[in-house]
């Protein structure tokens, strides 16, 4: 969304507040504030319909990484789908994501605006076999359970969720549809450059696995801020669950994944407000450092920032990465790359296609041969946990322990 530039600053935010609640984020806001207030609903729903070679989808929420996710399913050409439906209540991206569908397909989907069509509409197609839902993160829980309540298959974007309770739900619910795939969205987990790394890591190439090392720093942020129209949610604590759930719960996916086990307690400490001049009423976490401990006596430093010069070109600064070191040597999960420590070949993994298209095949393959998915709500549930471990340590800038966070539950 561009304003004009003559725009006073109360007016830019006024318009970009007055735009995210036409995108629905205030109604369906207060949908799942009622649902988290409440009693999370754990059904056992009916068994997932599949007919004839084909896989029918609905889709839920049309934003920006959902029209990309979307864009992935249709260039796959292993397994054929057809996109039935679509439902997001902010006209623009729904009118573009069903033109894009149209363009890519020559048949346009359904769409549905209204605020609830997700639920009395998508969810109540008995021609729709499996979902595709990418929304902002409050909402995850509240669509993830209906859709086992619906006997739904469903690849959720990540974080599963933002709460102990909701993620216990999820667990729970998953266990009553065992016949229902839920994939949570850490493409890594269908990645093969990740999945060569965990078996030799596994195998021992690296010895005992002493130390990790992980960043999320970016250069292209902040995300999140007014101006950006629907995006605004990303600065926003009470839609996104800060970056500590959002983002970073990729890497404690990957790391939760290394150790196979759920950290014990975590430190940390960081800034808001950098970018309080242009967003006054933003209060995510701009900059943060902590210290994760895991059993057995493994420790990871992680660092995520948004303040990364923009100028910079080498990486110096900016970056993305994985890292686990043992007496033997180090993996760069990210890279796909083995350095040994003290003489010897660097080992180099195979590298994938799209690791979106790749995990959403993984999705589609679980669907259509019933088998579990690559990345399920049992990761997924510690994914959150560990974002809530450090989002918690990062407030209050103290230890907290595991316990303390399941006692939330």
């Amino acid at each position: 969304m561009v304003e004009e530039q003559s725009s006073s600053r109360r007016d830019f935010l006024a318009r970009s507040t007055k735009t995210a609640a036409i995108a629905g984020l205030a109604t369906l806001g207060s949908c799942a504030a009622e649902q988290a207030g409440g009693k999370l609903r754990v059904v056992q729903g009916p068994k997932p319909k599949m007919t004839g070679k084909v896989i029918n989808v609905g889709m839920i929420g049309a934003g920006g990484r959902a029209t990309y996710l979307m864009s992935q399913l249709l260039k796959q050409k292993e397994i054929e789908v057809d996109v039935k439906a679509v439902a997001d209540p902010y006209k623009p991206h729904l009118e573009r994501t069903v033109q894009n569908i149209k363009d890519a397909t020559g048949k346009a989907p359904d769409a549905y605006e209204g605020a609830d069509d997700w639920k009395d509409k998508i969810m109540g197609r008995e021609d729709i076999h499996a979902l595709l839902i990418a929304v902002p993160c409050h909402l995850h829980a509240e669509m993830y359970l209906a859709a086992f309540a619906a006997g739904k298959h469903y690849y959720g974007e990540k974080p599963m969720c933002v709460t102990v309770k909701e993620a216990d739900a999820l667990v729970a619910a998953q266990q009553r549809n065992p016949h229902t795939v839920a994939w949570i969205g850490f493409q890594r987990r269908a990645c093969r450059k990740y999945q060569e790394g965990i078996q030799h890591l596994r195998d021992g190439v690296i010895g005992e696995t002493i130390a990790g090392y992980g960043a999320w720093n970016n250069a292209w942020g902040p995300l999140g801020l007014p101006g950006e129209g629907t995006q605004i949610w990303f600065g926003r604590r009470k839609f996104s669950g800060d970056w500590m759930l959002e983002q970073a719960c990729h890497t404690w996916d990957v790391f939760n994944w290394v150790a196979n086990a759920l950290p014990e307690s975590a430190s940390g400490a960081g800034h808001t407000g950098l970018f309080k001049d242009v967003d006054p009423e933003r209060d995510v976490t701009d900059i943060y450092n902590s210290i994760i401990k895991y059993p057995g006596g493994f420790i990871l430093d992680f660092e995520h920032n948004w303040l990364m010069p923009k100028t910079e070109q080498e990486g110096i600064f900016s970056g993305i990465f994985e890292r686990v070191m043992g007496p033997k040597g180090g993996l760069d999960l990210s890279a796909g790359k083995y350095y040994p420590r003290e003489s010897g070949e660097i080992m180099n993994f195979k590298y994938d296609n799209n690791p979106d298209q790749d995990a959403l095949l993984s999705f589609l393959r679980a669907t259509r041969e019933g088998t579990p998915a690559v990345s399920g709500v049992e990761n997924g549930r510690m994914a959150t946990l560990t974002g809530l471990l450090v989002r918690k340590a990062v407030y209050e800038e103290r230890w907290v322990t595991m316990k303390e966070i399941l006692a939330e539950g």
